[in-house]
């Protein structure tokens, strides 16, 4: 009876070391970035960098050996330092064949998921599935990655897999140096723990990728006005849109009803209009028109309601405040619903967390039919002497488009390899 005491007595201290050490809790942000048209089609093209990420950030395909997890001692970890990465493994193009972007359509860019991780200091394995997508970027690096630099022949199926240690609270440690206006550095900004991946420490899990799929809504633009159609398993906890003009000033309309609902939403050229109406005063209270810091507390009480923290929610808008409200051009913005993160990008944890939030915002750059009747008109007035680098990190999709407007008609061949000659320099823009 003894024996029988003792050994429940044990078995249900290993239980209890068991569930202390899953005691952990993870968060993950991110944004999904396309490009439609005024037919609701997302386009090719969207695979050019906004900005760039520090050298120490891994690129396409790189990996490190699982052996290496955790083989010095955490107090003999070396202290990394501005010149202890070496310089970026190739910029974000280079890491591709030259035809690969010829081949391959790309239509969504995964942009900045960081996976944070509060709770006991243990070991943890985390994997991430990309079924319509690849992993281009990360850090630390991953102990496994697929497809690799020598098998890649096409967009999908991506599947990486990461190995960390969440260190204690306090450890005498620092990730790699980031300037402090570098995009990257924003996401370190907040309580959660260091973790350890080999021999590099960051605050954070960091990936990037590139993807293929349609957003699961239908964006339909004619004479100007704009439908936004979702159904309800596709409808988003919060959603906006946002006119930024050509000076950088941005305002933010919730699309929402009373009901806190978007099934379907049409917004006339007058609305359009005044959203693009940055002469106005900040509207009063109730109107569902912000700008400034009202826009961009709006966009972090969303994101804390979604299930961030709030210093991860402030991190995420600090991260991507210049591309949501400073970059020109109407963009949608919503939060994706847990369910369709999960489907898009599967994630796994072993052991696995006691609680996972993953809030992900959708950025959709909108094209009007309007918009792209007046770049269409641009090109053929100005033909060479067009500024494609004028049209921004989406000049590549926003000529495809306007490709496909021309061809609707009695097209003349001269004009179509004009507007072929400009989406092959918009596709050169950042080699």
């Amino acid at each position: 009876m003894r024996f029988l005491s003792t050994g429940l007595a044990a078995l249900a201290a290993t239980l209890a070391t068991a569930n202390a050490s899953a005691s952990y809790r993870a968060h993950e942000w991110g944004t999904f970035t396309s490009l439609v048209g005024s037919n609701g089609i997302t386009q090719h093209g969207l695979y050019h960098e906004d900005e760039a990420l520090p050298d120490f950030v891994h690129g396409f395909g790189v990996t490190q050996p699982a052996a290496e997890l955790g083989a010095a001692p955490m107090a003999a970890a070396p202290r990394p330092s501005p010149q202890d990465p070496s310089p970026r493994d190739c910029p974000f193009k280079v890491c591709f064949a030259e035809d690969f972007f010829v081949d391959n359509i790309v239509t969504q860019k995964m942009e900045t998921p960081v996976i944070y991780f509060y709770g006991a200091p243990q070991a943890v394995r985390v994997n991430v599935k990309f079924p319509e997508g690849i992993i281009t970027d990360t850090f630390p690096a991953p102990v496994a990655t697929s497809p690799t630099r020598a098998d890649l022949k096409s967009i999908g199926n991506g599947d990486t897999t990461f190995a960390v240690e969440i260190l204690p609270a306090g450890t005498p440690l620092q990730p790699p140096v980031a300037e402090a206006d570098n995009i990257y550095a924003h996401a370190r900004r907040t309580s959660a723990n260091l973790i350890r991946g080999g021999r590099e420490v960051e605050k954070f899990i960091f990936y990037r990728g590139l993807g293929r799929f349609q957003p699961r809504f239908g964006i339909n633009s004619r004479r100007g006005d704009l439908t936004i159609r979702t159904d309800a398993a596709s409808e988003p906890a919060a959603a906006f849109l946002v006119h930024v003009d050509g000076s950088g000033h941005g305002q933010l309309m919730d699309l929402r009803d009373r009901d806190g609902r978007l099934r379907e939403r049409r917004i006339e050229p007058g609305e359009i209009t005044r959203l693009s109406d940055h002469s106005r005063p900040l509207v009063g209270e109730g109107d569902s028109v912000r700008m400034g810091s009202a826009a961009r507390n709006t966009l972090i009480r969303a994101l804390v309601e979604a299930g961030l923290f709030k210093d991860e929610a402030t991190a995420m808008i600090d991260t991507w405040e210049h591309g949501y409200l400073k970059v020109p051009g109407l963009r949608l913005l919503y939060i994706l619903p847990r369910a369709e993160v999960d489907e898009v990008l599967p994630l796994s944890f072993q052991p696995a967390p006691s609680r996972l939030e993953r809030v992900f915002v959708g950025r959709i750059e909108v094209l009007l039919d309007t918009e792209e009747e007046r770049v269409l008109e641009q090109v053929l007035r100005e033909r060479q002497a067009f500024h494609v680098a004028g049209l921004g990190r989406f000049a590549e999709a926003i000529l495809r488009r306007v490709g496909e407007v021309y061809r609707e008609r009695a097209a003349d061949p001269a004009d179509l390899k004009l507007i072929q000659e400009l989406i092959q320099q918009a596709a050169q823009m950042g080699n």
